[in-house]
C-alpha cells in the first residue's frame, strides 16, 4: 500500500483508518523508511471517546500515519458508512504478524513501557518462539514524567539501539502522547499497542476469540480488573453508542437532502472569467472549482466555459481538452496567445456563446470578464458577478488593461443582478465609488489530510520544517521581493522555497530566477500541485504572504487550513482573515519583515502555539458548504424563486 493510498472513516471527529490486516502489513513494510520518526495509533472506542472529548488528544490522534481500528465497533461502523473494506486490526495480532517476517527481512525490535518483570517475560516469550527475532532492547519507564535531560537519554538509548520498529505500551492516552511528542526525535516508527506487552507475556490473559467477535471483550477486561475499568469502560461505550448514532443520524439526513436536492429540477448556471477547471492557475480557478463542483452535487446543471491555449505555467500541466469534469460540462473558448487580449477575446466569445445556452444564471468571475456582462441583460437573462479583488490595482496590468479592468468593474456595479465581494473592504469600496449595495461572501476551505514528507525530500531535498514557504503566482504585487530581501539579511540554515509560476510578469519572473540562482538556499519549484503541493503546506516551517495587494487569498486558507505559522502584510484583506492567528508585519516593510521572521525563527515554541490553533480557526471560520448556501440564495432571489 502506498502511502498516497490510505482512506479513513471518520468516526467522532477521529480518522479511522480503512484497512486490514495484510493491507497494514504491507503498509509499513513498503514503506518503512518514509515511516522513521512517525508513528501509528491502535484505536478503539475508549481512545475514540476520549479523542472526541478532548480535541488536543484529537489532534494527536489525526496526526498518526494511520489509527488502526483496534476496537471491532470501529470497524463495524466504517462498513456501514460505506467502507465496505474495513477490518480490525488489533495491535496483539499485529505485533506476532510482524515478527513472523522480522527473521527475514532484519527487522530491529525495541520495546518500551510495562513492567520491569514483565519486559523479562515478554523477552523470554518473544525468544522461544522467534529464535531470529532480534530484540534491540527494552525499558520500563518509571510511573512519573521524565526530566529533559533522562528523556534525551532515553531517546539517545533508542536510537542507539538502530531499531526499526519501536513498541510503546504505556496505555491510553499517554502512549500517544508520548509518540507525538516524540516524532521525529526517534529513528523507528513507533506503534502504539497498550496490554499487548502483558498479553504476548502471559501476565495478562486475553479475551477468548468468541468473546472478541461478538464486541465483548471490554467485558472481559472488566471481569479481570473491575475497579479500574468499570467507570472507564462503561462510561466511554456508552458515550460511543450515543454519539456515534447520533453522528450516524445526522449523515443519513444530509444524504437523504442531497439525494432530495438531486431529484429536483435545478437550475442551470454558466461560469465565465476563469481561465479553465480544473487547475491552481489562481484563485479564481480554484472558486470556480469548488463552487462548480459542490453545485453539481446539489443537482445543479453547470457549464464551465474554459479559455483554450495552455496552462499559464507551461503545457505540461494544462489539461484543456476534457468535455465534463465531475459532472461540469466544459466549453472551450477560442482565444488568442496574446496575454493582453486573451482575456477580453474570451470574455466576449463566451458571453456570445452564452446566450444561447438558456442559463438561470450566468456567473462572472473577476473584474475583467465583467466587460460584458451587460450583453446578456439585454436579452433579460440574470446575471451575478464575483469581484475577486481590485483587479486594476495590481502592477502586471498597462494602462489599457487597467482601464478595461476598471470598466468592467463599473459594469458590474451597474448592471448585474446581484455582486458578491470577498473582503469586506472591497464591500465597502463598492458601496463608497458606486453607491451599490454588494454580498460579502467569502472564500471556504476544507480541512486537508496531512502529508508526510517523501516527494519533497526527493524532488528537492527539504524536511520537516527546514524551510519557509512562499506559494502564489510571480507577480510583484504579491511582494515576494521583500521577502528575498529579508530572508538573506537573515542567517538561518532553514531554506526558501518559492513555490508558483508566472502570470504574464516575465519580466519579475526573471528578475526572482536571477535572485534565487545567486544563493543556494532559495529555492525555486515553478508551479506545484498535487501531492507536492500538499507536502509543501504539509511540512513548513513558516508560511509568508507579502502582499501589496489580494482579494482574499485562497494559499493563505489553504496554508492555514494545513496548520502553518503565517506571516502576512497588514493589508486589510489579509487581516480579515486571519484576525489574531498570524503573525504580522507593515505592508512593503522589508526591516518590519525581517524583525518578525528572526523573531519566530528563534522561538520554535512561538511558531508551535500558532500552528496549534490557525487549522481549527481557519476551517472553523470559512468553508465552502456555506459559500455554495448563500451563492444559491443569490440564484434563487435573483431569479425570484
Amino acid at each position: 500500500m502506498k502511502l498516497s493510498d490510505k482512506t479513513y472513516c471518520k468516526i467522532l471527529r477521529t480518522n479511522i483508518s480503512v484497512t486490514d490486516m495484510q493491507g497494514t502489513i504491507a503498509y509499513l513494510t513498503e514503506n518503512l523508511e518514509v515511516l522513521r520518526g512517525k508513528y501509528i495509533c491502535v484505536s478503539n472506542v475508549h481512545t475514540t471517546v476520549l479523542s472526541f472529548r478532548d480535541e488536543e488528544y484529537r489532534k494527536v490522534q489525526n496526526s498518526a500515519s494511520m489509527a488502526l481500528p483496534d476496537g471491532k465497533p470501529l470497524s463495524i461502523v466504517s462498513r456501514r458508512r460505506g467502507f465496505t473494506d474495513a477490518q480490525r486490526v488489533p495491535g496483539p495480532d499485529l505485533m506476532p504478524k510482524i515478527f513472523e517476517i522480522s527473521g527475514e527481512k532484519g527487522y530491529r525490535h525495541y520495546f518500551y513501557g510495562g513492567k520491569k518483570e514483565t519486559l523479562k517475560k515478554l523477552k523470554d516469550a518473544l525468544k522461544k518462539k522467534y529464535p531470529d527475532l532480534i530484540i534491540a532492547g527494552m525499558y520500563s519507564p518509571p510511573f512519573r514524567s521524565l526530566s529533559e535531560e533522562e528523556d534525551a537519554a532515553v531517546i539517545k538509548k533508542i536510537n542507539d539501539a538502530k531499531p526499526d520498529f519501536i513498541w510503546i505500551a504505556l496505555g491510553a492516552p499517554k502512549q500517544e502522547k508520548w509518540m507525538y511528542d516524540h516524532r521525529n526525535k526517534v529513528t523507528g516508527v513507533m506503534l502504539g499497542v497498550g496490554a499487548a506487552f502483558d498479553f504476548i507475556a502471559g501476565t495478562v490473559k486475553r479475551a477468548p476469540g468468541w468473546m472478541q467477535e461478538m464486541c465483548l471483550e471490554w467485558l472481559y477486561r472488566i471481569l479481570q480488573d473491575p475497579v479500574r475499568l468499570i467507570p472507564r469502560y462503561l462510561g466511554t461505550n456508552l458515550s460511543f453508542l450515543w454519539n456515534v448514532g447520533r453522528e450516524s443520524r445526522m449523515i443519513q439526513r444530509e444524504q437523504k437532502k442531497k439525494a432530495k436536492n438531486k431529484s429536483k429540477k435545478q437550475m442551470k448556471i454558466a461560469m465565465i472569467g476563469h481561465k479553465r477547471i480544473p487547475s491552481r492557475e489562481g484563485g479564481v480557478e480554484v472558486v470556480v472549482e469548488n463552487l462548480s463542483v459542490k453545485l453539481t452535487d446539489l443537482g445543479y446543471k453547470v457549464e464551465a466555459y474554459n479559455r483554450s491555449g495552455y496552462h499559464v505555467s507551461g503545457k505540461e500541466y494544462g489539461n484543456s481538452r476534457r468535455k465534463y469534469y465531475k459532472g461540469i460540462r466544459i466549453i472551450i473558448v477560442p482565444t488568442l496567445k496574446n496575454g493582453k487580449l486573451n482575456a477580453i477575446v474570451y470574455s466576449v466569445l463566451a458571453t456570445l456563446r452564452a446566450l444561447f445556452g438558456r442559463y438561470d444564471v450566468i456567473h462572472y468571475h473577476a473584474e475583467g470578464p465583467c466587460a460584458t456582462l451587460f450583453l446578456p441583460k439585454l436579452f433579460g437573462i440574470k446575471v451575478v458577478a464575483t469581484i475577486h479583488g481590485l483587479d486594476w490595482q495590481r502592477a502586471k496590468w498597462g494602462n489599457f488593461a487597467s482601464r478595461v479592468l476598471k470598466f468592467g468593474e463599473k459594469m458590474a456595479a451597474r448592471y448585474a443582478d446581484e455582486v458578491i465581494v470577498l473582503s469586506q473592504n472591497v464591500q465597502q469600496y463598492f458601496l463608497d465609488t458606486y453607491g451599490r449595495r454588494t454580498y460579502f461572501i467569502p472564500n471556504g476551505i476544507d480541512r486537508p489530510q496531512i502529508r508526510e514528507v517523501q516527494e519533497i525530500r526527493e524532488k528537492y531535498g527539504l524536511c520537516k520544517d527546514g524551510y519557509i514557504l512562499f506559494l502564489a503566482r510571480l507577480v510583484p504585487e504579491k511582494g515576494l521581493h521583500y521577502l528575498i530581501d529579508a530572508y538573506e539579511s537573515i542567517k538561518t540554515d532553514k531554506k526558501l522555497v518559492i513555490a508558483g509560476g508566472s502570470s504574464h510578469s516575465y519580466a519579475y519572473m526573471r528578475h526572482i530566477q536571477e535572485r534565487a540562482a545567486k544563493n543556494p538556499k532559495i529555492i525555486m519549484t515553478d508551479f506545484v500541485q498535487g501531492r507536492v503541493l500538499e507536502e509543501l503546506y504539509s511540512n513548513a516551517y513558516l508560511f509568508v504572504l507579502p502582499s501589496d495587494v489580494e482579494g482574499m487569498a485562497l494559499t493563505l486558507l489553504e496554508a492555514m487550513s494545513y496548520g502553518n505559522c503565517c506571516v502576512v502584510s497588514d493589508i486589510r484583506e489579509n487581516m480579515e482573515v486571519v484576525e489574531e492567528r498570524a503573525v504580522s508585519f507593515k505592508k512593503s516593510n522589508v526591516r518590519d519583515l525581517k524583525e518578525k521572521l528572526w523573531d519566530l525563527l528563534k522561538n520554535p515554541e512561538k511558531v508551535e502555539d500558532y500552528k496549534r490553533q490557525s487549522a481549527d480557526f481557519i476551517c472553523g471560520k470559512y468553508n465552502w458548504d456555506e459559500v455554495v448556501r448563500q451563492t444559491r440564495e443569490l440564484y434563487e432571489s435573483v431569479n425570484g424563486k
